[in-house]
């Protein structure tokens, strides 16, 4: 059986709980090895685009083990205890971001809806699962394409140094979230118009009455 054909809350459970030992393993000599055993898994079960994101853990990685390291050298710790404790959480943080990783890249976002309907999961909680394990990915495909944006405009962003690199991918992000709030009004509206609401228990493609123009007389009076 593939690991694409486990079910989603399993695999959930599974990356919830990795999580939680990563975050009682606050020793690095526990966090690090882990982290290693946990890309090392996502490895062997070959999980689509974990190139791409061994590159963000990189920055992820560095990010933090820069930040803590400044940090605790400011609140008066030695440099060997600011690097164990940065070290540390900068394993945690990549062990976590890996075991949810996981989940979305191997989760499809009709095995979350079977999945949440076997499981007889009110239709906002699915309807969150849903939108949480499958904008991210799209989002992550918007990033790339902003990459190659830049790369057609003559920006080089790959043969640069790591500052340099910091920089332009920091410079995505103001885009990355105009199309973050874009997508976001583009759901919300397609909800609206095929009807859902938390009020009922089912959300159904339309929902009307003998005459049209009542139900949207009415929707519209709801709305105000």
């Amino acid at each position: 059986m593939r690991i694409h054909d486990v079910n989603f809350f399993v695999k959930l459970l599974a990356a919830l709980l990795l999580s939680v030992a990563a975050w009682f393993a606050t020793d690095w000599r526990y966090g690090v090895p882990l982290a290693f055993a946990t890309l090392v898994v996502l490895r062997l079960v070959r999980v689509p685009g974990l190139r791409s994101y061994l590159k963000g853990a990189v920055l992820l990685v560095l990010l933090v083990e820069a930040s803590w390291i400044l940090n605790l050298l400011v609140q008066g710790h030695t440099p060997l205890q600011s690097l164990a404790i940065a070290t540390g959480m900068a394993a945690r943080l990549l062990t976590t971001t890996a075991a949810f990783f996981f989940v979305m890249e191997t989760s499809s976002p009709g095995s979350i809806l079977a999945a949440a309907s076997a499981a007889r999961l009110p239709p906002l909680a699915t309807l969150v699962l849903s939108l949480t394990f499958g904008i991210i990915p799209m989002l992550r495909d918007d990033f790339e394409r902003i990459a190659d944006a830049q790369r057609a405009r003559g920006m080089e962003i790959d043969d640069v140094g790591f500052f340099t690199r910091l920089r332009f991918a920091l410079a995505r992000g103001v885009p990355l979230l105009v199309q973050a709030v874009r997508m976001a009004h583009s759901i919300s509206l397609s909800l609206a118009i095929y009807g859902f609401s938390t009020s009922h228990k089912r959300t159904t493609w339309r929902e009307v009455g003998f005459y049209v123009e009542n139900q949207l007389k009415s929707e519209k009076g709801n709305r105000s």
